[in-house]
């Protein structure tokens, strides 16, 4: 065989798979995209079906918002996502609930939940610090 035409195929070969390569690697980041985009409209549900739980404005209606949004958040949030919210969870099912240990699991879930749409990798755990400010 002819070495132009060994090289020919070589390159039109190399050509298709480099091409294949770059759709698969393109469609993939595509995904990820919309996955993290789906994911930041659930937890900005949650986070404000949170916020119409606490305080003086609490009602049937925001806490049937606040379950809907909870029960959602499992349905695509990371397993430390998951464990965070149920850590906080079985703290708030208590009649009096220590505002410092409130805060420091809330700040893991924001944490958990920022790690989880890939925000900001550098967060310090050790001197993050959030609360919900209520009405």
């Amino acid at each position: 065989m002819d070495n132009t035409i060994v090289v020919s195929i070589i390159a039109a070969s190399a050509s298709i798979v480099v091409a294949a390569i770059t759709y698969w690697t393109t469609k993939s980041r595509e995904r990820e995209a919309d996955w993290r985009k789906e994911k930041l409209i659930h937890y900005k549900e949650y986070m404000s079906a949170l916020s119409g739980i606490l305080g003086s404005n609490s009602s049937p209606e925001s806490k049937k918002r606040y379950t809907f949004a909870f029960n959602s958040v499992a349905l695509f949030a990371s397993q430390q996502v998951i464990e965070c919210l149920h850590q906080y969870q079985e703290l708030t099912r208590l009649s009096q609930v220590p505002l410092e240990a409130h805060d420091k699991l809330l700040t893991n879930l924001v944490l958990a939940i920022r790690q989880d749409l890939k925000l900001n990798p550098k967060d310090n755990a050790l001197t993050f610090k959030f609360h919900v400010i209520s009405t």
